[in-house]
């Protein structure tokens, strides 16, 4: 009885694992496609030719297709694949691609696409070019006369550099790396010379690109004076380069320019002004220079108002003269006598300009004994600035004569009062 019920256990047990093995075999296992390694999906490869293998998992049959894309679009040979299909299996396989050198100007993509069942899986390779090809975004530059700079964007497949023509603009920087874009200052200073034209070459291997720099000419030259005396009419002249189309202007109706336009000139240009007699206190006008692309240079006029009240006015104080290492202080007094004329310890001297704020004044002594020290051929200039109620005038001196038959040079400082 006992060995017939363990009969029947053995034998419902081999049913089971019958029918259970039965079972496994006819059920679907999903399928599977997976690369070995995810940084695989992408090759980035040199210009030379190589073969290269790319390792995956794929549990159903599976086959490759391979694309290409050139960057302008041309034709190009695919790598050539090996093997081109396989069949499922749960053990790592792989294929094998070589792709051939790359001669061209451009860069190459590839896509090898591996396609199981419903499912696919893609690499990207992608190939450098074996020549050097370079490319800016532009093609010419005009800079302002009065300076500046320009960007450009330049991108190329390999390290590349400049080659500049003149020395007149720098570029900044002057190189780069290749598979990346860089932005390259262009700077040029202001041009006061002449129109000028230049190009700046962007070199990549044997391809380069040239970019055309240009720049006009402005600039102006005030008048060697530009603190006039307030009396009588006047004329001075200033002169002035404008490669553009230029207009001159003044602020005050005193101040007339003789020329108020003009063409484009390569040569410089001398213009006139018209300055009014001054009746009343100083007064300051703007000249303004402006050409055709809204450049502006200027430089200022100003007219020394009436100062007759300090005519005849006498001063007294001290002055402290530097010789080398010799520093004295002595007296000084003077007389201003009128609009041009002063005299310094007896000494007549000429005033160069007189306005409400500023005395400036010049004396020449033919020969000058103090102290026992003869000194001769003595010039010395005077500048000096009143107080706000003309009861005191500080300045500074220079100077220059000849003692024991050298030629020394003086300078110094001065305070008078009255």
């Amino acid at each position: 009885m006992k060995n017939k019920f363990i009969s029947k256990l053995v034998l419902f047990g081999c049913c089971f694992l019958l029918f259970n093995n039965c079972s496994r075999e006819t059920q679907e296992t999903p399928n599977s496609l997976r690369p070995y390694n995810l940084s695989d999906l992408v090759f980035n490869l040199s210009s030379s030719s190589g073969s290269y293998g790319f390792a995956f998992y794929a549990t159903a049959d599976w086959h490759v297709v391979v694309s290409a894309q050139l960057e302008n679009d041309d034709p190009l040979p695919a790598p050539s694949v090996t093997p081109q299909s396989g069949n499922g299996s749960s053990w790592l396989q792989t294929v094998y691609f070589t792709v051939p050198q790359n001669d061209s100007g451009s860069n190459r993509l590839f896509y090898l696409n591996i396609v199981s069942g419903e499912k696919s899986l893609t690499v990207v390779i992608h190939q450098l070019s074996g020549r050097g090809t370079i490319n800016v975004d532009t093609d010419g530059l005009v800079f302002p006369s009065l300076g500046g700079s320009a960007t450009v964007k330049v991108s190329s497949n390999i390290d590349w550099h400049t080659m500049a023509e003149d020395g007149w603009y720098s570029v900044s920087p002057f190189s780069g790396k290749g598979n990346q874009d860089t932005y390259v200052t262009l700077s040029v200073p202001q041009n006061s010379t002449a129109y000028r034209t230049s190009s700046v070459l962007f070199v990549a291997d044997s391809a380069g690109t040239r970019v055309v720099l240009s720049q006009h000419a402005f600039s102006i030259m005030p008048p060697d004076e530009t603190n006039l005396p307030r009396e009588g009419d006047q004329t001075i002249e200033f002169q002035f380069l404008s490669t553009l189309p230029w207009d001159v202007t003044c602020d005050k109706p005193w101040c007339i320019p003789g020329k108020v336009s003009g063409a484009a000139s390569d040569a410089i240009l001398v213009n006139k002004l018209y300055i009014q007699e001054n009746s009343g206190g100083t007064r300051t006008a703007v000249v303004s220079l402006a050409n055709s692309a809204n450049e502006k240079l200027s430089f200022p006029i100003t007219q020394a108002g009436n100062m007759a009240f300090l005519h005849g006015t006498q001063w007294s104080g001290t002055a402290t003269l530097s010789v080398g290492i010799i520093t004295k202080t002595g007296s000084m007094t003077m007389t201003i006598e009128d609009e041009t004329n002063i005299t310094v310890r007896g000494y007549p001297g000429q005033i160069t300009y007189l306005d409400d704020r500023t005395v400036k004044f010049r004396v020449t002594i033919g020969s000058i004994t103090y102290e026992g020290i003869t000194g001769k051929n003595i010039t010395a200039v005077f500048q000096g600035t009143f107080s706000a109620d003309y009861s005191r005038i500080t300045g500074t001196l220079t100077g220059q004569g000849t003692v024991l038959g050298m030629t020394l040079d003086v300078s110094g400082t001065w305070l008078v009062s009255r």
